[in-house]
This record gives C-alpha cells, sequence and structure tokens, in this order.
C-alpha cells in the first residue's frame, strides 16, 4: 500500500501539471476526505499506509480536479464560519473573504437581540445559515433569483437546524421583498462581464448567474443599493462585498445620495467590503 506522503507528493505534481489553482492543499483536501479524516490528520501521519479502496477513490477525485472542477464540487461541502456548507455547481463556493463580511457583520449586533436579517443574492445560503447560526433569536429571509441556488440553501438550512428561522424567497432583487430589516447583507454578482474569460477553470466552472455583474460589474449592485433604504429600519446596516476597485466607487456614490459609508480591507489587504448607514 501507498504513503500518504507518496500519494500527496505525486497528486501535487499532476495538479501542478494540469494548471490546478493550490495543487498542494487540494491534494491534501482530497486524500483527507477519502480517508475520512482531517487535513490536519494526513499532515501529522505522512508515514501511514493508504488502504487501497481510499487509494481509488481519492484518484477518481483526482482526475475530476485535474479537469478543472472545484474541489467543493467534488466533496460536496466547503467550510464556512465553522459550518460545513452544502456546495452543487448550482451554487458559488463560499470563500473566506464572505467569512470575513459574516463576521464584520455579526460584530455591529447583540449575539441575543431579535432582528431581521436579509441575505441578498443567498446562493447556498451560506450567509443566511452562518447568520441565523451566531444570533439564535433573528429571523433571516434569504434571497435568490435561482430556484437550484433555494434548493441547495434551504438544505443547508435544514442540515444545521436553522431551517425554522430562515425564509426562503425566490425573487428578482426587490421584486418579491416585504418589511424592513436590520441588516441587508449581500455578496452579490459582481465580476464585470469582460473579465469572466479571465476566471481561473475552478471558477470558470460556478455559475455565471452567480459571477456576471454586467459590462461595469455594477448590475447587481445598482439596483440593490438604490432600493435598499427603502427596505432598512432606522439605523440598519448594508453591508457589500465586491471585487477590487469597486467599493470605494461605490461608498462616495451612496454619500452624494444621503448615506454614511465605509469601505473596509480583507485579509488580503484589498478593499473588499462597504458598509453603510442612511443619514
Amino acid at each position: 500500500m501507498p504513503l500518504i506522503s507518496q500519494l500527496l507528493q505525486e497528486a501535487e505534481q499532476r495538479l501542478t501539471a494540469a494548471g490546478s489553482d493550490e495543487p498542494q492543499a487540494n491534494a491534501q483536501w482530497l486524500l483527507a476526505y477519502a480517508l475520512g479524516v482531517s487535513r490536519t490528520w494526513v499532515l501529522a501521519n505522512g508515514g501511514e499506509d493508504v488502504p487501497a479502496e481510499a487509494v481509488q477513490q481519492f484518484e477518481r477525485m483526482l482526475v475530476r480536479k485535474e479537469a478543472g472542477e472545484p474541489l467543493s464540487h467534488i466533496v460536496g461541502v466547503q467550510p464556512f464560519c465553522g459550518l460545513d456548507i452544502r456546495v452543487t455547481p448550482d451554487v458559488l463556493t463560499p470563500r473566506p473573504e464572505t467569512e470575513e463580511l459574516v463576521e464584520i457583520c455579526s460584530a455591529q449586533f447583540d449575539r441575543k437581540g431579535r432582528y431581521e436579517f436579509l441575505d441578498m443574492c443567498t446562493g447556498s445560503g451560506c450567509i443566511a445559515v452562518a447568520l441565523a447560526n451566531k444570533f439564535p433569536y433573528a429571523l433571516i429571509t434569504a434571497v435568490d433569483i435561482s430556484s437550484a441556488a433555494l434548493r441547495v440553501a434551504q438544505k443547508n438550512a435544514r442540515l444545521h437546524r436553522v431551517e425554522e428561522r430562515v425564509q426562503f424567497l425566490k425573487s428578482d432583487l426587490w421584486e418579491n421583498v416585504m418589511g424592513t430589516f436590520d441588516l441587508i447583507i449581500s455578496n452579490p454578482p459582481y465580476i464585470p462581464t469582460a473579465d469572466l474569460k479571465d476566471l481561473t477553470r475552478e471558477v470558470k466552472c460556478e455559475p455565471r448567474l452567480a459571477l456576471d455583474g454586467g459590462a461595469d460589474g455594477y448590475a447587481v449592485t445598482r439596483p440593490l443599493c438604490e432600493a435598499a433604504d427603502g427596505y432598512l429600519k432606522p439605523s440598519g446596516l448594508l453591508a457589500l462585498e465586491l471585487c477590487q476597485g469597486q467599493p470605494r466607487p461605490l461608498a462616495r456614490g451612496l454619500m452624494e445620495i444621503g448615506w454614511k459609508a465605509e469601505v473596509k480591507k480583507d485579509i488580503f489587504n484589498i478593499e473588499r467590503f462597504v458598509l453603510a448607514r442612511k443619514n
């Protein structure tokens, strides 16, 4: 039987040759999944033998990764805010930057408060489910235009036993939304259409609907912001994740129409988030 260290070395070489993102980390995650253990365990036990059945499963997954399929699609889950979020090709894979947005917003509210939150463009439901998990007395409305995405989000709510406090709503932005909220949070499609061709193979496997922000990248963000004040409670918070170069112009635009807005950087020191309240 091959050793863990041998399989990892060979897999990393194959993924590097295939042009995969983060070949070393992906090899480790895939082998951990095949063995049913944590990535940390794999790293600490390189001298252990790998059973034939696990080797076969690892090989099948490795072939899919070489072809450019996202890791989250292969293993079916993605860690997010301490939760395992189910992921399919119908939804965007949750990312660390979005975890940051959730943490930044969570710090603005009392964990025991009876709030109403809105997650616009919910996708996998990762934000809505994470907020429901962090705020046990909050009610969350999770909105998406995609029925397929909403089905995934509903599964994640059931998986983490928060389905009674998360309402899922199919809506083209504000079309079917009613009520006002203490927080409107969103990771909308924001990549300019012309830039989609430059994305990595892995990201190109994700739904275009969750990525394409139109010609200037603001096709979804603009109408989201234009009507947001009508759906916020007094002193309510609007929180957005955007791509590099977008947050500061958006914040300036919001301030010009009467918002108090600030831009925050992510862990990579990139301006990523806009937090805004009506004056």
